[in-house]
């Protein structure tokens, strides 16, 4: 019988004691913890705008609702190779992935638009153009689309030899599917190898030169094998933060508006940091002894027209239906 009192008794007083905490505030929600890959090793520039949006969501984790997320960034390509990390997403192995949208423009077709936008990520948001890429992305392939984390710099032609005209004509360039068309278009020989491989392709001659955003080909070394940098600058970087759709959906609302919120924040800050860099980098370029080739007027324009005729050409004929209604959305 004193065993049963004894055992109420401690019962009773239990009770009491998570009551009191649960009205105090005291019992801490379970922290939800995502893993996330990168597309991008952490030495690399692209990898900045990651941390721009981890920074700001842990402010605002901390603020709004402490200890209920992390993300967990367990690696980038090291860890899943880059081509393979929208899939892994798919599937659940990881719950986030910030990447570009080259990798997996063969599981969805459309993201290919996103290059060819005029606007910046902020102004997609506004214009409906990241709600219709979400709605593709969630039905379509079961991920949720939080943000365009990219970059405010365009892409520019880099090369060991130099040229006079928007003719590339007997030239091998290094592309990703990114800026295939535009390079087939102006007349060279599009070369797909992966950026680890660009090195010794320059070195080996393999390839007379490579299109990569204005930052960061010094994050591989290439300034040692490159002799040219081409303007003008063309193509948008698009560079989307993914969520498993299962993921997001279990996520209470409340941590949805907030990773939401830091997302937006974080678009307008990584634009505002890459003009910054771009502004920084070409003055680098040239001590490294690469020289500018600024091309005349009517070539500029002849590179330009012909790049964004290529590239809305490929997206269209890919995607009858969503292709025009992406032009809309992503042109001026």
């Amino acid at each position: 019988m004193r065993k049963k009192k004894s055992f109420f008794l401690l019962f009773t007083v239990l009770f009491t004691f998570m009551a009191m905490c649960i009205v105090s505030g005291t019992v801490k929600a379970e922290t939800i913890t995502l893993k996330a890959v990168a597309g991008w090793p952490k030495t690399a520039s692209e990898y900045k705008a990651f941390t721009i949006f981890t920074d700001i969501l842990d402010q605002m984790v901390a603020k709004k609702a402490p200890n209920e997320l992390k993300i967990q960034f367990i690696g980038g390509p090291e860890a899943v190779k880059s081509p393979d990390q929208v899939q892994a997403l798919q599937r659940g192995m990881v719950d986030m992935v910030f990447t570009t949208t080259a990798y997996y423009v063969s599981v969805l077709p459309e993201v290919d638009a996103y290059k060819l936008s005029n606007f910046t990520p902020a102004e997609e948001r506004a214009g409906g153009a990241l709600a219709y890429m979400n709605d593709l992305h969630e039905k379509k392939i079961g991920v949720h689309m939080l943000a365009r984390l990219g970059l405010g710099t365009k892409f520019h032609l880099y090369l060991k030899k130099p040229i006079k005209t928007a003719d590339l004509k007997g030239l091998n360039i290094r592309v990703s599917p990114m800026y295939l068309q535009a390079i087939k278009g102006l007349g060279g020989n599009p070369v797909v190898i992966p950026p680890t491989e660009v090195y010794i392709a320059l070195e080996r001659n393999v390839v007379d030169g490579y299109c990569w955003p204005a930052v960061g080909i010094r994050d591989w070394g290439w300034q040692k094998q490159t002799k040219y940098v081409v303007d003008p600058g063309f193509y948008n970087v698009p560079n989307p933060l993914l969520v498993n759709l299962k993921t997001w959906n279990k996520l209470p609302k409340k941590l949805q508006d907030i990773m939401t919120e830091a997302a937006i924040e974080a678009e307008k800050k990584v634009v505002a940091l890459f003009e910054d860099l771009e502004k920084k980098e070409r003055p680098l370029l040239t001590k490294e002894g690469i020289e500018t080739i600024d091309l005349p007027a009517a070539e500029k324009e002849k590179f330009l027209k012909t790049a964004y005729d290529e590239g809305w050409k490929a997206v269209i004929a890919k995607n009858s239906k969503t292709g025009p209604e992406l032009k809309k959305l992503l042109t001026k």
